[in-house]
């Protein structure tokens, strides 16, 4: 008697959607890392101590970035919003790790911890692009394109979950 199929064995994720698993871990990796950094990076002595690099170079970009520093230390949302960028990327792991399962709760998970972020630019109005360079010049121009592109990539990864949610039966 042969058996040609085991009717236990649960069906396999396809490959597409193994290889957007992987993207998504690796960049929950390097977002993990950044958020680590990003932590560091926004203590008040990193801060005083980028002014100070900077001051050596260009005076008045110094004074830019140490007006952008106090402007964004009164602000009580941006004293969380590197913390919040950890919990987004971990959010974001734990859904993709839910999706690699074939969980469908598991999308809504990453499409809430992926587009949520973009609110963090609405509580820190003029101050949101700052926090992504120092100031003068093209910055402003480079951190917006930067921003749009970032979008356009979580809109696409949503959306290719989203293709795969027929896969996800859990």
């Amino acid at each position: 008697m042969i058996l040609e199929s085991n009717p236990f064995e649960e069906p396999k994720r396809s490959q597409f959607l193994t290889v957007l698993c992987i993207l998504s871990f690796i960049m929950c990796g390097l977002g993990l890392l950044s958020g680590i950094w990003g932590i560091y990076q926004s203590t008040p002595e990193a801060m005083q101590k980028n002014v100070e690099q900077v001051r050596a170079v260009n005076e008045e970009m110094a004074d830019q970035m140490e007006d952008q520093m106090i402007e964004m230390q009164s602000n009580p949302f941006s004293k969380v919003t590197p913390y919040l960028g950890l919990v987004y990327t971990l959010a974001s792991f734990l859904g993709v790790l839910m999706m690699w399962n074939r969980t469908k709760k598991g999308f809504y998970i990453y499409a809430i911890a992926e587009i949520l972020p973009y609110s963090s630019f609405i509580f820190m109005g003029k101050n949101s692009l700052s926090m992504m360079g120092p100031p003068g010049g093209n910055n402003a121009a480079i951190a917006m394109g930067f921003l749009i592109f970032m979008v356009v990539v979580d809109v696409i990864f949503v959306a290719l979950y989203a293709k795969n949610l027929k896969e996800m039966d859990k």
